[in-house]
C-alpha cells in the first residue's frame, strides 16, 4: 500500500505552496532564469527537479526548467561550463571532479560549489522475482543497466563490477523507466540504481509485476567503503517497494546541488535559503527531501558557494576547513 499512495502521488499534480510574506526579486547580475540539470525521466531527480523548478519560479520570480540530462557526471560538466545554473550530483562525481581524479583525471572541474545537501542515494539492484540472480556475484554472463549515462549508478556500477571481477556478457545504459520496461520484457536481467528511494518508476514495476531487490553482503560493503570514501555503509527498511520485506543492507553516497563558482553570492545566498523555506513542500513532491536540512550539509565536505557559505553561518550549522572556498580563504 506504500508503494501504491507513492505512485498516486507522484501522478498528482503538486499541491500549492505555503504562502511567504515576500517573494525575493531577481537583482542585478543574477541569472534571468534557472536550468536545473536533473536525470531521466523515472528517476527522483526528475521528480525533485520539478519541485524545486516550482520553487524557484513562484518564491525567487525567476522562470526555471528541469533539464533531462544523464545525471550526476553530466550535470558537473554542465554547470562548469556554465550551461545549466543548478546541478544535481552525488558526491563521488563530486569529490573525483574537484580533484581531477578518477572519472575526470585530466579534466579536474574545480570550479563547482556546492549549494545544499538533498537526500542520500542507495545503491540496489532490481530483477525479476523469478530471477537465479540473488547477488552481485551473479551478474557474471548476464545483460545488465546501470542506469542512464552520466549518472550514479553507471559511476558506482563500473567502480563494482571491476572490484569484484564481475563480467557481465553486456551492459546497456537505459533511464529508470525504460529499465524497467526493459526487466519487464525480458531485454536485461538486472537493473542498477543508486539514487533516492523509492525510485518512482521501480514502484511502478514492482505493483505491475513481481520484482526482487538487493543490495551487497556485509564482506562487499566492507571492500567498497574501505576502496572508496564517499560510499558509506546504510540500508534500505523493508517495505519501499511491494514485495521487499526485508531490510537491504548496501551503501550510500549523498547528493548535493551545485552551482559555478561564478555565481553571485546574492543569488546563492537566497536560493539556498528559499529551498530550505520550502523543505515542506518539496518533500509532498517526493519524500527523500525530509533529509534536505542544513545541518545535512556536513556529508558535503567540499567546497561551498560563498553565498551558500554566508547562509549556513547564519544558521550557526559548524563548517569543515574543506568546506571554505578558496576565493573565501584569500579574501
Amino acid at each position: 500500500m506504500k508503494a501504491q499512495r507513492f505512485l498516486m502521488l507522484i501522478m498528482v499534480p503538486a499541491l500549492a505552496l505555503a504562502v511567504t510574506a515576500a517573494q525575493a526579486q531577481p537583482r542585478p547580475g543574477w541569472p534571468r532564469s534557472v536550468t536545473i540539470g536533473s536525470a531521466s525521466i523515472g528517476g527522483v531527480y526528475f521528480v525533485v527537479a520539478g519541485g524545486y523548478a516550482r520553487v524557484i519560479g513562484e518564491k525567487m520570480g525567476l522562470p526555471a526548467t528541469n533539464r533531462v540530462t544523464g545525471g550526476p557526471v553530466q550535470n558537473i560538466q554542465l554547470v562548469a561550463t556554465k550551461e545549466i545554473e543548478l546541478g544535481m550530483t552525488t558526491m563521488g562525481p563530486a569529490f573525483e571532479a574537484f580533484n581531477g581524479i578518477g572519472e575526470f583525471r585530466g579534466r579536474k572541474l574545480d570550479v563547482i560549489r556546492i549549494a545544499f545537501p538533498m537526500y542520500t542515494s542507495f545503491a540496489h539492484w532490481m530483477v525479476s522475482a523469478d530471477s537465479p540472480i540473488r547477488s552481485v556475484t551473479d551478474l557474471t554472463g548476464r545483460v545488465v543497466s546501470l542506469g542512464p549515462r552520466g549518472g550514479s549508478a553507471e559511476f558506482v556500477g563500473h567502480r563494482v563490477l571491476e572490484l569484484f571481477n564481475i563480467k557481465p556478457r553486456r551492459i546497456v545504459y537505459l533511464g529508470f523507466a525504460d529499465g524497467a520496461t526493459a526487466l519487464r520484457d525480458g531485454v536485461v536481467d538486472a537493473n542498477f540504481g543508486v539514487i533516492g528511494i523509492p525510485v518512482p518508476a521501480w514502484v511502478e514495476a514492482s505493483i505491475t509485476r513481481p520484482t526482487r531487490f538487493f543490495g551487497f553482503t556485509k564482506e562487499q560493503i566492507e571492500t567498497l567503503t574501505g576502496r572508496y570514501p564517499y560510499l558509506a555503509r546504510a540500508a534500505i527498511r523493508a517495505g519501499v517497494y511491494r514485495g521487499q520485506d526485508e531490510v537491504i543492507h548496501t551503501v550510500q553516497m549523498w547528493n548535493a546541488a551545485v552551482v559555478h563558482k561564478d555565481m553571485p553570492d546574492d543569488f546563492v545566498y537566497e536560493l539556498v535559503k528559499t529551498i530550505f523555506a520550502n523543505r515542506d513542500f518539496l518533500a509532498t513532491v517526493h519524500p527523500a527531501s525530509n533529509e534536505t536540512l542544513p545541518v545535512n550539509v556536513f556529508y558535503t565536505r567540499l567546497p561551498l558557494h560563498p553565498g551558500a557559505v554566508k547562509f549556513y553561518r547564519e544558521q550557526g550549522v559548524r563548517l569543515i576547513d574543506d568546506q571554505i572556498p578558496p576565493e573565501m580563504k584569500r579574501s
